[in-house]
């Protein structure tokens, strides 16, 4: 078995590499060949939740299960606000391959996901681009989401604006001059082209009277019923896709309280990205479209990246090898 920890990790997965990577996921989602057993969480007296997703793919035939922990006491830390490991066993004898990094793979994956469905989503033209949120996953989908447009201006939105320039470190030198730091996110939503949301809040943070015709939303955080990061009065009208169906009839916050309240029914969403990516549902119409991509996470997303990382490591001799 190979262990490959973030530095390994980042030596492999390139961008381009990933969002390829994730469009072999999502349309293995929708032609059947996942198997995804809904995500299932423990919340801890101290806050704290892991979270447990297994999966199966058939391409490259594989099969594993990521633990993952988000902990309270992580954030405005070093510390990953998604940390565990991902184990990817082979498909003939169960055996173990390799235990990776599950922090890392979510984050990258994640924004690489929200890159493949702006990529396929968002306006040609689309030049600014607002982050709703300023942590681990804000700095991956910039430097993701750059990497799918040419935008001339990237807007980060910050509960805490003396947190920009840590975040402008953290970048690539080559994004640091199109940064805008904002504290109101009605103020840096304003004229954008494409918006991701990617907190944790309870309580929308998107509201109806922000959209504006021709956006494209990726709402990413908020990953539980629970919580929600944009309004009720905000979806109708748009063009909703999922990454998966039964995920996002469980978990997607907005969904469960806008059906709650009447405000749209069961068949809003219009289906998954993968379906876009395979021709067989339209993603956006027109350029005055409000699109939405609402990502949730999925097991085959973590498996691709896994195995995908697993192989090369094997080819370039990286990782610690682990007797088992």
């Amino acid at each position: 078995m190979i262990v490959l920890n973030k530095r390994h990790l980042d030596a492999i997965l390139d961008t381009d590499t990933l969002i390829g990577l994730m469009a072999e996921a999502m349309r293995q989602v929708s032609n059947g060949g996942a198997i995804q057993p809904l995500r299932w969480g423990m919340t801890m007296p101290t806050g704290g939740m892991m979270g447990m997703m297994p999966g199966y793919i058939a391409e490259p035939e594989c099969f594993g299960i990521k633990v993952v922990n988000m902990m309270p006491a992580n954030v405005g830390t070093d510390f990953s606000s998604h940390s565990g490991c991902l184990l990817l066993f082979d498909s003939e004898h169960g055996q173990a391959l390799a235990l990776l990094d599950a922090g890392r793979i979510t984050a990258r994956r994640t924004a690489a996901a929200s890159a493949l469905a702006t990529d396929r989503l968002a306006r040609e033209d689309a030049a600014v681009l607002t982050i709703v949120g300023s942590g681990e996953q804000a700095l991956a989908h910039v430097e993701a989401l750059c990497a799918v447009r040419a935008f001339r201006e990237v807007r980060v939105c910050f509960r805490n604006p003396g947190r920009a320039p840590d975040f402008l470190d953290a970048l690539p030198e080559a994004l640091r001059p199109r940064l805008r730091a904002f504290g109101s996110v009605a103020e840096g939503v304003a004229g954008a082209d494409v918006v991701c949301a990617v907190t944790a809040s309870p309580t929308p943070v998107l509201e109806a009277a922000m959209l504006e015709p021709g956006m494209h939303i990726n709402l990413v955080g908020a990953c539980t019923r629970d919580r929600q990061e944009i309004a009720n009065d905000a979806l109708p009208g748009c063009r909703y896709f999922v990454d998966a169906r039964a995920s996002a009839r469980d978990q997607a916050g907005e969904l469960h309280s806008a059906i709650a309240a009447g405000v749209i029914d069961e068949n809003f969403p219009l289906g998954e990205i993968g379906e876009v990516l395979g021709g067989g549902l339209a993603g956006r119409t027109g350029a005055g479209d409000i699109t939405i991509y609402r990502s949730l996470g999925v097991a085959a997303q973590d498996l691709v990246v896994a195995d995908y990382a697993y192989r090369q490591a094997r080819h370039s001799s990286l990782g610690q090898e682990v007797a088992f």
